[in-house]
């Protein structure tokens, strides 16, 4: 690959006598010996270039003599040593490269709110205003312990930006991870209280409590955090097994709160390998070219498939970008008459209580009812 270092051993024959030195060339760098061995200019270069071409990777440092020289071989190792560990010590402290940090501002896709549209083309008419290979990473069902802090990480490694749709019992259970999505970045929505699946079999008011619960959830466990962590939740529902139902996007709407369906999926919730649920995911991508992707936070096979999900797009020239509320959505949300969501509190005020703690109707079993295939 252009421009990258790597390392190989040079024997450089027979130097200041019957010391025999080893170094290390770099390709696409430059060594030079003198008639007088190494020079010393040349060598604290060398050092500095192994050190900085081992930023990704620990580099093995050889031993600059191996043999001692009746004409004081074994004193031109010791100094060139010595010289070698300060300036591989010096070098090991500069920055790391540039192009291992992220850029400044993430490629946002900014999504209207007002009156409750709805998004993703796999259901509705509406999507998100994503350009030609351009996707959205979502998130669902957490924040898990297990798997969350792991595909935090690879997002970070890769320098992305997703959404994970929350559910508010574990919201509840574990706001130190919900803080820390947000802490990281990124946009968090809503999947109800419990998870069961099709809302659309419960009565009116029971939804409508599930919904309001979720985003209490994980309002409560953002109150403490700063304020723009506190602003990552975003005027967004994703309905379980996106069952909808048209009385419930009407409610949503009166509250100014979006729902978010997606393009595709990958079926990561199935019983199948982690190569089987990116090899679908890069399918179902390449059959519509843009739009958003479901995933879910609590597979262990999402989160082993992720980081090759993620370079096997950008290889194929996608960008994945955030979705990410418009401007002025969540004050529009908050003042909705029976508003879902607060305006952004102060963080040394306390969070308001719950009228009532509201149970799980059953055991969530947090896998949707619909495949998407």
């Amino acid at each position: 690959m252009a421009g990258r270092r790597t390392a190989r051993p040079l024997d450089a024959g027979r130097l200041h006598g019957g010391t025999r030195l080893r170094l290390c060339r770099l390709r696409n760098g430059r060594t030079r010996l003198d008639p007088g061995g190494l020079t010393l200019i040349a060598f604290w270069r060398f050092c500095c270039r192994l050190a900085l071409a081992g930023r990704r990777k620990p580099a093995r440092l050889w031993p600059v003599a191996t043999t001692a020289s009746p004409l004081g071989g074994l004193e031109v190792k010791s100094v060139l040593a010595a010289l070698g560990i300060l300036a591989a010590l010096f070098c090991a402290n500069l920055p790391a490269r540039a192009e291992t940090a992220c850029p400044a501002e993430t490629s946002v896709v900014a999504v209207p709110t007002k009156g409750g549209p709805a998004y993703g083309g796999l259901q509705y008419a509406r999507t998100a205003a994503l350009r030609h290979k351009e996707v959205a990473l979502t998130f669902d069902d957490g924040p898990n312990p297990e798997t969350t802090p792991a595909i935090l990480d690879i997002l970070d490694r890769h320098c992305v930006k997703a959404t994970f749709f929350m559910v508010g019992i574990y919201a509840q259970k574990h706001p130190e991870l919900v803080r820390e999505v947000a802490a990281r970045g990124h946009t968090i929505g809503t999947h109800t209280w419990s998870h069961p699946n099709n809302l659309r079999h419960f009565s009116p008011a029971s939804a409508e409590r599930q919904i309001r619960q979720g985003f209490t959830a994980v309002e409560t466990a953002l109150a403490t955090a700063p304020a723009k962590d506190r602003d990552r939740l975003a005027p967004f529902f994703r309905f379980p097994g996106l069952n909808d139902s048209k009385p419930l996007i009407g409610w949503l709407g009166e509250r100014n709160i979006a729902t978010l369906s997606c393009e595709f999926g990958a079926d990561d919730w199935k019983s199948i390998g982690a190569a089987q649920v990116r090899a679908r995911a890069l399918r179902n991508i390449a059959s519509l070219g843009r739009g958003i992707l479901i995933l879910h936070d609590t597979k262990p096979r999402t989160a082993a498939m992720l980081s090759s999900l993620i370079v096997a797009l950008r290889a194929d020239g996608y960008s994945l970008v955030q979705l990410v509320p418009e401007e002025g959505a969540r004050e529009l949300a908050a003042a909705s008459r029976d508003a879902l969501i607060g305006p952004v509190r102060r963080a040394e005020t306390a969070p308001e209580k719950p009228a009532a703690t509201l149970g799980a109707v059953f055991e969530p079993s947090l896998e949707p009812a619909t495949s998407l295939q």
